[in-house]
Parts: C-alpha cells; sequence; structure tokens
C-alpha cells in the first residue's frame, strides 16, 4: 500500500528503509556524499538539466531540494524514500535506451527523461502525488521484464505470419518464408494420419498453404523455412518427404515442452539444404522465503511488519503474473500467500511505536541481504 511522505506517494519498502537509514547531514556535499552511499547504483549529480550522464540510472537533484533536506529531517526522508523507489525502477525494461534519468526538480516535481537508440530524446514528467504506484504505471507499457524479449518477437512474428497466409498466394516469396510451428502437435501427427500427406504440389505456394492447414506448427510463428528448400521440396519427393517429417517432430518436441515450467517458445529453422536447428527459449521467477522469513523475525514494530506486508504484496502480484506466463507453478504462489497470512498474524501481536535505532539497524541490514 502506498504511503504518503510530504508531498509524495511510496511504497511501504522505501518509507522504511528511509526511516530507518536517517541520520545527520550538515552539508549540501554531505547529503549527496550520504545519498550515494546508501543507493551505490545511481549516479547522483546536482541540478535540474536532462540529458546528461550515460547509463540508465542518473538521478539529478536540485540545489534547493538538497538544502531542504539538509534543512528539514522530514523532507530527507520524504525524498529519501522517493529515492528508494527511484532505484527499484528501471526505466530501460523493455526499452531500446542509450541512456536515461530521473529530475527532481526545484519544485520537488519528479520527471523522467531517456535518449533512445536512435536519437530521439524524450522527456515527461512523473505525477508522485497521486496514490497510484506511480513506478509500477510507468512500466506498464513496456512488459515486464521478466517476460523476455523473445516472447514479444514470438508474438510480433505471428501477426507477420498471418499477413503473410493471406498474401502468399499473390506471389513466390524470394526472402526466406515464414512457416509457424503451434502447439497442438500430436493433434497434428493424428491429422496426418487421418489425411495422407499430399505428394505434389503445383509450385511452393501450393505447398506453403498446405502446411498451414495440415501442421499445427505452421500456426504460432516459430519457424522459418528457406524459400530455395520449399521449391525443391515441390520438386524432390524425398525432401518433401522429409519436410513433413521434420514438422512433425517440431510439433511433438513443441507439445512436450509445453508442460515445463519456464518454457516460453521454440525456435525452427530449415535452411536451404533442409538441415534443422531447434532453439528453446526458457525463463522463471522465484520467490525469495528465505529473506522474507528473516525479516518476519526481524520486524519488531507493526511498522517494520507493514514494510514486509508490502513487499510479500508486490512479490505475490508477481508471481501471480508469472504463473499466467508459465514461469512459475501455484505451489510458489501458495507458498508466498502463506507467509503473508503468517505475516498478519504476528503483526497483530507487535507493538505499534517508533522502532530504537537498534530494532531500525536490524530490519535495515536484513532489507539488503
Amino acid at each position: 500500500m502506498p504511503v504518503k511522505v510530504g508531498g509524495s506517494y511510496v511504497s511501504e519498502a522505501a518509507y522504511s528503509y528511509a526511516k530507518a537509514q536517517m541520520d545527520e547531514g550538515n552539508s549540501e556535499s554531505g547529503v549527496m556524499k550520504s545519498l550515494s552511499e546508501k543507493f551505490p547504483n545511481l549516479k547522483f549529480n546536482v541540478g535540474t538539466k536532462p540529458f546528461s550522464g550515460a547509463g540508465t540510472n542518473n538521478v539529478s537533484i536540485s540545489p534547493k531540494i538538497l538544502k531542504q533536506m539538509e534543512k528539514d529531517p522530514e523532507k530527507r526522508l520524504e525524498y529519501e524514500a522517493l529515492i528508494y523507489d527511484i532505484s527499484h525502477t528501471d526505466l530501460a525494461q523493455g526499452r531500446n535506451l542509450k541512456s536515461a534519468g530521473w529530475i527532481i526538480g526545484d519544485d520537488g516535481g519528479l520527471s523522467a527523461w531517456s535518449i533512445s537508440g536512435q536519437d530521439t530524446r524524450k522527456e515527461s514528467s512523473v505525477k508522485r502525488t497521486g496514490e497510484k504506484n506511480w513506478w509500477r504505471a510507468l512500466l506498464e507499457k513496456p512488459h515486464k521484464k521478466k517476460s523476455g524479449a523473445w516472447k514479444e518477437a514470438q508474438e510480433k512474428l505471428l501477426e507477420k505470419s498471418k499477413e503473410r497466409a493471406e498474401q502468399r498466394m499473390a506471389e513466390e516469396k524470394k526472402a526466406a518464408a515464414l512457416v509457424d510451428i503451434s502447439v497442438d502437435g500430436r493433434a497434428a501427427l493424428a491429422l496426418g494420419q487421418t489425411n495422407p500427406a499430399k505428394s505434389a504440389f503445383a509450385d511452393s505456394d501450393e505447398l506453403t498453404k498446405y502446411l498451414f492447414q495440415n501442421y499445427n506448427v505452421v500456426k504460432m510463428g516459430m519457424t522459418k523455412i528457406s524459400s530455395q528448400y520449399l521449391r525443391a521440396c515441390v520438386q524432390d519427393e524425398d525432401k518433401l518427404k522429409s519436410l513433413f517429417e521434420n514438422l512433425s517432430a517440431a510439433d511433438s518436441a513443441y507439445k512436450e515442452r509445453q508442460g515445463e515450467i519456464g518454457f516460453q517458445g521454440m525456435k525452427v529453422t530449415i535452411d536451404e539444404n533442409g538441415e534443422v536447428t531447434m532453439e528453446s527459449s526458457k525463463s522463471t521467477i522465484g520467490f525469495n522465503g528465505d529473506k522474507i522469513k528473516r525479516l518476519m523475525a526481524a520486524a519488531a514494530t507493526q511498522g517494520d511488519m507493514r514494510a514486509v506486508l508490502a513487499l510479500l504484496e508486490q512479490d505475490i502480484q508477481e508471481l501471480e503474473d508469472g504463473l499466467k506466463q508459465n514461469m512459475c507453478d501455484a505451489a510458489e504462489v501458495e507458498k508466498a500467500k502463506k507467509l503473508l497470512e503468517e505475516a498478519k498474524q504476528k503483526m497483530a501481536s507487535l507493538p505499534n511505536r517508533a522502532p530504537t535505532p537498534a530494532e531500525q539497524s536490524r530490519m535495515s541490514v536484513n532489507m539488503l541481504i
């Protein structure tokens, strides 16, 4: 659940971390040094100008805000919590960026800038004063990295294959023809038995259409077949038979792999000599239950446990998304949910007070490891 600190909404984990890390800063340079130590993955600089700095982890802070952080502990707490969330928000996720960064302006407003692979420069403000998790909304359009670039490419390839299926009767493709591999491999083999493979085709267009209609592997955008080899198959019965066998084998392999946790797809290439290359992609996500248990054990107050609950809820959301994409199993989700219930029960027995310095330190250490 988002927590409001000053004019910013931040995650509970960010608030807990920033509060535990509060210390004295006697100068503007002292504040910057402290930030660099607390967030070593970020590159800090003073100013409000975008498009400066290499990489995608740049943070520019207005000198006015630094002055406020130096003099006002509440302001320091607010902006350190905000920076915590920034440090966990990957601007480059799903994007082809050369560099990117964040700016905390003179008015405390937050904005983001980026330079793409085509040197396209963009800058936009980020509404951090609304309760909605701005760091999630910012990354919703490019899907989470855990899905993998191959899955996006696969979806694009599927759309292309559908277009080519409609156009392939118009003219022979000189470039490689894309032929798709689909899901129901066993059904494809059964179909081949009930509908014997055709042994003569007028041209490669007719052959391609036949493959699309009789093999499920022709419908999922996973196979690239040389157009030269397709033309050779029209003229050579042995090559044609070999093509059918290879596509059936690819169907079967895909069907068998579908039940594996993490399996995202496969890629089959048949070159001009009929040589077959098969590759598969796999992506999984896991749940660090041991870390959550350590945090639960270290939590000495209800505020500490709320931070643990926020992390658990975020983990459960990612696991449920991963379950839909075959990146984890249901048991992993249930394990996280069970810990969530245990954390809620323990929170009810904890005191509702501010943690002691020793308790803050213990919680912070367990947050980081």
